[in-house]
Order: structure tokens, then C-alpha cells, then sequence
């Protein structure tokens, strides 16, 4: 945490006491203060509207959500610290998935069994008072022996699946000479994954039958979800979708952001100390990558020096921030951000905060139950907020259905600080349903507006209760020849599907006209795998202007439109369409003739490129925080070529 780059970090610096930042849209705006000790190295919440702040010395804070610090400490054992070099310290922490019912909560620290000793703890909060911990609950989970001083790695998270996942690093040795990341019969340079939900003094935990190595009797530890890493300091789980983040700290070159969707079976190699993030390590070239995962995201030295993970914003207060995976650099400063798709790297948000706008060395972030995220600094005895300042900055409009029986549904709407919330059915209005969450069993087609203190609003997608609709994964157009234009969509989880009917306008047609008919190829209308379907359109006047979509027919007679593709005169290859333009705040791209995914890039009228998004579908919504002015958007195929450039206005 606070050291050398032979540890985690590793330097001397000096400090503000005040700390503010821009730099695009995002801002790290001071939230509570002062922590007690002299290096707050953790943020988590227990799913109320209170943060817990860990400090390296042993001590956990609360903050109120009004921001003020508790001066009592939550926990304090600061007399079981081993105190040794800045990682041989307090350093990670997690909260059951059922503390509310158990109260029970996991620390991990180092301590001194025979030596410095990793130690992962379980506590629970006193029944007398919600705000201290109960120090006689304390349950020893895991110990092991660490053989050097740094790489302790210490991040614990739960994740959707309720088991624990705990960190290790692989010991410290330069260069693993160890050889610990990659030996199955030590718990370093791991992830593992147990299950403490029946912890007690006999049997502290259990390992997971579907843990990748459970069935082997080889001597490897069964404990073991992932191998291949040097020091993942800090992971965390996307709170909407279950997918788990973290990152390894680099040695000499390269720094890496690792990525698991939540139905991941385990069992993944990491690379390290074969490989030093994308590069090779050891050998240091021509090394054999057979079986390796390689890093979801890297950078080389210099351009950062040790990363900090991060979390996926999931606030309602951004949708430009909306699903970014914001991470830092503690040496170099800056904050940076990517999204993903499909397990894909689509788009990479650099300097969200630059390096010369910060003032301090960013040592760990935090979230809370609305998803805001927090971010703590080297020696800073404050919490500060990550908050987008944009002035146009607009909300996000997002609800989770959650089938209740007998046709009753929970509308489960993302809830936010500060913001008003109107439910629409068939986009009208319904009286008195202004909470996030809403329930009904009424038919209709239901979507959330979202509005802000700006009075910007968003409109989430919507959902239609009755027949239910199917999961259109994707949905394209493509001119194939003279006269034919093709129709492809992906399906899954299609429930009461009869089929689909085609709808086309063209030329200066006011509606649309059914075509043709597609029968869904699910047994019955339900399906839980993805499907395939086409359809070729050859009666097409291909000179014109084509628009096309999907009438999603249910089995009781119900139906629902999917959204609109287009075809442009001509269709060739990488035309596309801005609506509208001129833009303010975001944009819509039709990409026409599509056919493989397109890089799009936006310069300014410098030249400067100031963004660059993966386009994996035919209509994309383009965010446009605090932009104004002309802009080029350049448009090409992903090994560049096909390019093809408009001139777009932002007001």
C-alpha cells in the first residue's frame, strides 16, 4: 500500500491537505473526514447508507450518511498487527451477504503466528450497538505463513454466487523466484473461493464442490479459483451484473486489469511469473502462453506504475459513466476508465482525472449501496466522492423486473441521491408511482423516468408484462448483393414467442409494411439458449432509403416492436448517420450495411482525438459529457481500414 514499487508502491511525497480535481466530467470531492490513523486503505458498506473506512493500523471507522466519521472505532486491532513494512498491515475487509441477519463481517490482516502470518478473521457486530463490532465474536477463518515482506495482496469480496473471494499475492520473492503464482499446492499468487456460511470453531469453512480443482486428489488446494498472479491488491464485483474485476500490480513493465464474467467455472492461469501482464517474463521471450489468460486490459511503464483497483460504476446520478470500470495508478496519479461487452474491451476513457490535475497518489476506492464510488489518497485522512460535474450531466433510468408469481412483478429501479422517479405503462403517466421500486400485475408496456436537480432526464428501456418478451441480443441489416438486403437477430430466454413479423418502409412510404414471417424455432415459444434467425429481403428498391424492424409476436396475440434499422442509399460499407445533428449531450449512429464491429473515433478541431468506441451493433447511443463544438467522427474497420469521415455539431 504505501511503499515501494518492490511492495505495492514505493516513494516519498508531498501532500495538500485539500484535494479537487477535474478533468473531463469526473471530480474527487471531499465526503468525510478525518480517519484516525495515517493511511485509510479500504472503503465498504454493509448495505445501508453507512461506509466502513479501514485504516492500515488496525482500526475501522463508520461514516454516517450524512458523511460525518464516527470518532469511535467500529473495530480496533491494532494489537494484532504485525506492523512490519507498509503492506504487513490491516488491509482488506467484506461484509456477509446476510449481515443484516448475521451481522457478520471478514477482516484481513497480518499478524505474527511464528512470523508475519496473513490472517483472514470473522467478526460479528455487537447486538447491543450497530455501530461497534463485537471483539469476543472473533473467529480465525485461514492463516498463511508469509516467507518475504511485500505482495500480500489482502482484497475479499463476496460474490453473487455468496461465497467469499480472497486475494493472495505471491509472497514478495523478486520475480517469484519462489515460484509461488504458479504452484497449485500453495494459497499464494491466488484467488480463492470458500464458503464461510456455516463457519464455526470446528470447521471455519468449506470449500465449494464446483471450486475448479475440488475433485483433484493430486495434493493441489482445492481453495484455489485462479492461479498466475503477483499482488491483485484490489477486485471488486460489478453490483448489477455479478462479473468480478481486479487488477495485478506489475514489476518492471506492466500493469493489468483482469476480467471474470459472473458464470465463470474458475480455474484460469493469469500468467504471472511466465508472463509480466501481455509481455513474456520468464523466459523473457518466446515463453509458451498455452493455457494463460491474458490481461482483459494492460499498459507498459512509464505511463503508470502500479495499479489501483476499482470498481464499475453503477450510479443513477451518470449515465456517461454508466458501466465504466474506473480504476487508477498510484504512482502516476491519473484515473482512467473501460468498458466491455461480451467480455470484450469496447471503449478506453483515459485521463478521466489526469495526473497533472491530481495532487495525490489514489490508494483504493470504495462503493456504496447506490453505487457512488469513493476514492482514497496516500496520507489523506479524508474520504473523497467521485461525482460527475458535467453540467449537462444526465441520470440513469434503470430497473431490474423481478417475477414475483401468479404474474405479479417488482419493478426494482436503480435508486440515487437527490433524484425523482415517474413510472410510465403504455407511456403514460401513473398517478402517485414516484418511488424507484414499483409493483403490479396490470398488463401493459412499463418503462422508469429518471429526472435530476438539473431537470435532465432518461427514460430506462422499457418492458412489457403479459406475454413476456424475449432478450433481442442484437438485431442488423445488410445489403448481401444487387437487390437483397438481409435481416439477422439473436435471441434468448424467449418466452411465449409464435414468431416474428418483418416490417419495411421505404421510399416515401408513411408506414410500415409487413413482409414477411419468421417462426421462432423454440420448442413451444421458451427457450433459455440463444437462437439464430434470418431473413433476406429481395424485393427491396435498394436505391432508396430502408427501414426495418421486428414485430415480436407472442402466442396470446400480444406483441412488442424491436428498434429500427436502416439502409441508405446505396449501402456501401461504413456510411452512416448522426440523429440528431447538430447534438447535445449524446448522439445516436446508425451504422448502415453493417456487418463486423466498427472503431469510431471523434476528433477536435485541433486534431486532438478526445474519444474512440467500439461499435458492436447498428445503433448505438453515443455519450457526449460536457462537449460543444465541431467535431470529426471517423469511422473504420477494426484493422483500419474503410475509413470514412462527418463533420458532427454539439451544442
Amino acid at each position: 500500500m504505501i511503499l515501494c514499487k518492490k511492495g505495492i508502491f514505493s516513494l516519498t511525497c508531498f501532500f495538500l491537505a485539500f484535494f479537487q480535481v477535474k478533468a473531463q466530467n469526473l471530480a474527487a470531492v471531499p465526503y468525510s473526514c478525518c480517519t484516525t490513523g495515517d493511511a485509510a486503505v479500504d472503503i465498504k458498506h454493509c448495505g445501508d447508507d453507512r461506509l466502513f473506512v479501514l485504516d492500515r493500523s488496525g482500526i475501522i471507522q463508520i461514516v454516517d450518511a450524512d458523511g460525518s466519521m464516527r470518532p469511535t472505532p467500529f473495530l480496533d486491532i491494532t494489537s494484532k498487527i504485525y506492523q512490519g513494512n507498509d503492506e504487513e498491515t490491516l488491509v482488506g475487509m467484506a461484509f456477509s451477504p446476510d449481515y443484516k441477519t448475521n451481522g457478520k463481517f471478514y477482516v484481513y490482516y497480518v499478524g505474527d503466528i511464528s512470523g508475519p502470518t496473513s490472517i483472514v478473521e470473522e467478526y460479528k457486530v455487537s447486538g447491543a450497538d450497530s455501530n461497534i463490532a463485537d471483539l469476543s465474536s472473533a473467529l480465525t477463518i485461514l492463516t498463511q505463513p508469509q516467507p518475504f515482506e511485500f505482495h500480500k495482496g489482502g482484497n475479499m469480496m463476496f460474490g453473487k454466487d455468496g461465497y467469499l473471494y480472497i486475494n493472495f499475492g505471491d509472497g514478495g520473492s523478486p520475480g517469484d523466484s519462489a515460484g509461488n503464482a504458479q504452484n497449485k499446492t500453495t494459497l499464494l499468487g491466488k484467488i480463492l473461493r470458500i464458503d464461510v456460511s456455516n463457519s464455526s470453531v470446528a470447521q471455519p469453512y468449506s470449500i465449494p464442490s464446483s471450486n475448479p480443482f475440488y475433485n483433484d486428489n493430486t495434493g493441489i488446494r482445492k481453495e484455489i479459483w485462479a492461479i498466475g498472479l503477483r499482488n491483485p491488491w484490489r477486485a471488486s464485483v460489478d453490483m448489477l451484473t455479478g462479473d468480478r474485476w481486479f487488477t495485478d500490480v506489475g514489476q518492471n513493465g506492466v500493469e493489468e486489469v483482469n476480467f471474470e464474467p459472473a458464470n465463470s467455472s474458475g480455474g484460469k492461469n493469469y500468467g504471472w511469473n511466465i508472463m509480466e501482464g501481455n509481455l513474456c517474463f520468464n523466459p523473457p521471450a518466446g515463453c509458451n502462453t498455452t493455457g494463460l489468460t491474458l490481461p482483459f486490459y494492460s499498459y507498459p511503464h512509464p505511463q503508470g506504475n502500479a495499479i489501483m483497483g476499482g470498481y464499475v460504476s453503477r450510479s443513477a446520478q451518470s449515465k456517461s459513466l454508466f458501466g465504466t470500470y474506473i480504476f487508477a495508478d498510484f504512482i502516476a496519479g491519473w484515473v482512467d476508465g473501460i468498458r466491455q461487452s461480451g467480455g470484450a474491451n469496447t471503449e478506453t476513457i483515459h485521463l478521466i482525472t489526469s495526473a497533472q490535475a491530481a495532487v495525490g497518489h489514489p490508494l483504493d476506492f470504495g462503493e456504496d449501496r447506490y453505487g457512488d464510488l469513493y476514492i482514497l489518497f496516500l496520507t489523506h485522512k479524508t474520504v473523497y466522492k467521485l461525482v460527475d460535474t458535467s453540467h449537462w450531466r444526465r441520470p440513469k433510468a434503470y430497473f431490474t423486473p423481478v417475477d414475483q408469481g401468479g404474474g405479479s412483478f417488482l419493478f426494482r429501479g436503480l435508486e440515487g441521491r437527490n433524484l425523482t422517479y415517474q413510472w410510465l405503462r403504455n407511456n403514460v403517466v401513473i398517478a402517485g408511482a414516484v418511488s424507484p421500486d414499483y409493483t403490479t400485475s396490470a398488463t401493459g408496456t412499463y418503462a422508469l423516468v429518471v429526472t435530476n436537480t438539473l431537470n435532465f432526464r432518461d427514460t430506462s428501456d422499457a418492458f412489457s408484462l403479459g406475454a413476456l418478451p424475449l432478450n433481442l441480443i442484437s438485431f442488423t441489416a445488410q445489403k448481401i448483393s444487387s437487390g437483397k438486403i438481409e435481416l439477422h437477430w439473436k435471441t434468448d430466454t424467449e418466452k411465449n414467442i409464435s414468431g416474428f413479423s418483418i416490417l419495411r418502409r421505404q421510399n416515401n412510404e408513411a408506414t410500415f409494411s409487413n413482409i414477411g414471417f419468421v417462426k421462432s424455432k423454440s420448442a413451444s415459444g421458451n427457450s433459455n439458449r440463444e437462437i439464430d434467425y434470418t431473413f433476406t429481403d429481395s424485393l427491396a428498391l435498394t436505391n432508396s432509403k430502408l427501414f426495418y424492424r421486428l414485430k415480436i409476436q407472442n402466442t396470446d396475440g400480444s406483441y412488442a416492436y424491436s428498434d429500427i434499422r436502416i439502409i441508405t442509399r446505396g449501402g456501401n460499407a461504413n456510411s452512416f448517420t448522426f440523429l440528431p445533428n447538430p447534438a447535445k449531450g449524446q448522439v445516436q449512429i446508425f451504422l448502415d450495411n453493417f456487418s463486423q464491429p466498427q472503431i469510431m473515433m471523434m476528433y477536435d478541431n485541433t486534431g486532438r482525438k478526445i474519444k474512440e468506441q467500439l461499435l458492436s451493433q447498428q445503433n448505438t447511443t453515443i455519450e457526449l459529457p460536457g462537449l460543444r463544438g465541431v467535431y470529426i467522427v471517423q469511422l473504420s474497420n477494426k484493422d483500419g481500414g474503410n475509413i470514412i469521415r462527418k463533420k458532427l455539431v454539439i451544442r
